[in-house]
């Protein structure tokens, strides 16, 4: 009976360190976040939920995070870091609007319509909103190139591939 109790009381102490090394790591990336050190914070928050994978909390979090990182990246032009993350941001908190919103500018901006109207119309969902202008323009698009009014840059009308280097 003795070894059960010092056994659970060790359980008890590992488990209070573990949370205690996450709410350390939580509170060093919002004071990164909050200082603009997002590289920073991105790793504080990664190393938060190492300890507490499933806090939807620290989730949050580090979608906040990684959208703020990769808003950073997008208007840096840097598109496939910026990518990254908002990929990162919706993969930790799956309805977080803003990473779906700059998904949507991204593909809409790489002329991939499809997906500029999936995520674009996602994002607005998720904000109660109407589609931004972009799905609108997309979806226009979109038409154009599935009606056949649109061909490829270096393809002629009805006589196949005729690329000019």
């Amino acid at each position: 009976m003795n070894r059960l109790a010092i056994l659970m009381a060790v359980v008890v102490m590992v488990a209070g360190l573990l949370g205690g090394c996450a709410a350390v790591d939580q509170g060093s990336a919002q004071t990164a976040l909050a200082s603009g050190r997002l590289d920073e914070a991105a790793a504080d928050i990664q190393a938060a939920l190492a300890h507490d994978p499933d806090n939807l909390q620290l989730k949050h979090l580090a979608a906040e995070i990684f959208t703020r990182r990769g808003v950073k990246y997008y208007q840096q032009g840097a598109m496939i870091a910026a990518s990254d993350d908002f990929h990162r941001a919706v993969d930790y908190y799956p309805t977080y609007a803003m990473a779906y919103d700059y998904l949507g500018m991204i593909a809409f901006q790489h002329h991939n319509w499809q997906d500029a109207i999936r995520y674009g119309s996602k994002a607005a969902g998720l904000q109660g909103k109407p589609d931004p202008g972009y799905v609108q323009m997309a979806r226009e698009e979109l038409r154009k190139l599935q009606s056949g009014g649109f061909r490829p840059h270096g393809q002629a009308r009805g006589r196949g591939t005729n690329y000019s280097y």
